[in-house]
């Protein structure tokens, strides 16, 4: 006789079945309806994931999340809350705690090849049918929770051929107040078509707030894409980011993420090669401190011949944080000449600080260049000292350090004015807390 053990319910996954419940869907699709009625009934049967969840073993929800914050009301922020990227992101659609907000976003000067509309303008066109249809993310509890409580979103559609020469961007901005938002994207590239997206998330310091946002990225064959993301929400906050991907033949993503905020913040991506000849870079760049957790996890599905993959993880790692990498390359029978490459690299400059990589490959093709590695370890006392015998203090020494290996991977960006704009970003942040002296101290 076999026993299956009682899950116990938390107070954080009956209040999310509460607000579930209150839901009214008569505005929405028939099919969206039942696609959120079957992924709630989903995650009721797993609740949020556990340490015994391998693909959350190191980021334990359940635990993170003992009480869920609740669900936002109108709220106003300062329109000088709204960073504007160095002048880069005049084209926004701005949201606030998960929520549309049309006084701060601004879509009037954009190209006529970028439509821009909400969720429920659309028609709620797409919604869930991409993120549903990648392996490894339709049977994520973090996915389902998304898709069955999203309030608000946009679908942003490219035309075929298109050059769109400014940036659009999606915007979120937490109020201040301790609530959990949910926010679904669907962003269409047609054929042809070249865009740049820069996506940025940001909240004060202090408030325990919890955000979710997924982004559903389909790329038709031969366009182009660069999408940055920006994570630097309040050090109090649980944000829960993502993406699922999707790639037509001979079609190119450049992705740079960088994670600077979040007391738990995790961005987890599936990435599908739909087409062959194409390519998709992936660069991440992670700094924290204090006791925070920043994961992030990556699945990359090589499901047809001659695509090229490269990921490369770069993290600092202060006091007692955690950085997790979880990359994973996957190459099917039918995947010839697949060139899939993946890097973790961490610096460890905490007495309690902890860096955990978990590159992984499977292949079923035989013709192929996968290669996969990591690396971690402290700032090389040589170097330290080679700056500081030319009269550079020690502290300012070991932040031109951290400064040069994060900068790399930023400035490798194929957005050059992107790039310059996130040195100058990270430059700031290490001198501020250089000034405060709190590189390489215990937390």
């Amino acid at each position: 006789m076999t026993i299956e053990p009682r899950r116990l319910t938390t107070a954080a996954e009956t209040a999310l079945a509460v607000r579930f419940a209150a839901r009214d869907f008569s505005g929405e699709p028939a099919a969206l309806a039942e696609r959120r009625r079957a992924a709630f009934t989903a995650f009721g049967a797993t609740g949020l994931p556990n340490r015994r969840v391998e693909a959350y073993r190191y980021t334990d929800l359940k635990a993170a999340l003992p009480d869920l914050a609740a669900a936002p009301a109108a709220a106003v922020v300062p329109a000088g809350r709204v960073w504007d990227f160095g002048g880069l992101a005049a084209h926004r659609a701005v949201f606030v705690d998960g929520r549309f907000d049309a006084g701060l976003s601004d879509l009037s000067g954009l190209d006529g090849a970028v439509t821009v509309r909400r969720l429920s303008e659309a028609g709620f066109a797409g919604v869930g049918t991409l993120a549903g249809e990648l392996s490894g993310t339709g049977g994520d509890p973090v996915v389902q929770l998304n898709t069955a409580l999203f309030d608000d979103g946009v679908v942003v559609d490219v035309a075929a051929g298109a050059s769109v020469s400014q940036p659009l961007a999606i915007v979120h901005v937490a109020s201040g107040a301790p609530v959990c938002g949910f926010s679904r994207h669907v962003v269409r590239v047609g054929a042809g078509a070249s865009v740049r997206v820069i996506e940025h998330h940001s909240g004060p310091d202090g408030v325990a707030y919890q955000a979710s946002s997924l982004v559903e990225l389909d790329i038709a064959r031969q366009a182009r894409v660069l999408w940055t993301r920006l994570q630097e929400d309040g050090h109090q906050a649980v944000s829960l980011g993502g993406a699922a991907i999707r790639l037509g033949e001979g079609a190119e993503l450049q992705s740079l993420s960088v994670v600077f905020g979040g007391l738990l913040s995790r961005n987890q991506g599936v990435v599908h090669f739909a087409g062959p000849h194409a390519r998709a870079v992936f660069e991440t760049v992670t700094l924290v401190d204090g006791r925070r957790l920043a994961d992030a996890t990556l699945t990359v599905d090589h499901d047809v011949p001659d695509c090229t993959s490269r990921e490369r993880f770069r993290a600092v790692i202060d006091d007692a944080a955690r950085s997790v990498v979880q990359g994973r390359i996957e190459v099917a029978q039918d995947a010839q000449r697949t060139d899939g490459r993946m890097m973790t690299q961490a610096l460890v400059i905490g007495a309690q600080a902890e860096a955990i990589n978990k590159p992984e490959l499977e292949i079923f093709a035989d013709d192929v260049q996968c290669a996969h590695g990591a690396t971690s370890g402290r700032l090389d006392e040589n170097a330290v000292f080679y700056l500081r015998s030319r009269g550079v203090p020690k502290a300012e020494a070991e932040a031109l350090l951290l400064e040069a290996f994060l900068a790399e991977s930023i400035e490798s960006f194929a957005d050059e004015a992107v790039a310059a704009v996130l040195s100058q970003r990270l430059r700031a942040l290490l001198a501020g807390r250089r000034a405060r002296g709190t590189i390489g101290e215990a937390a």
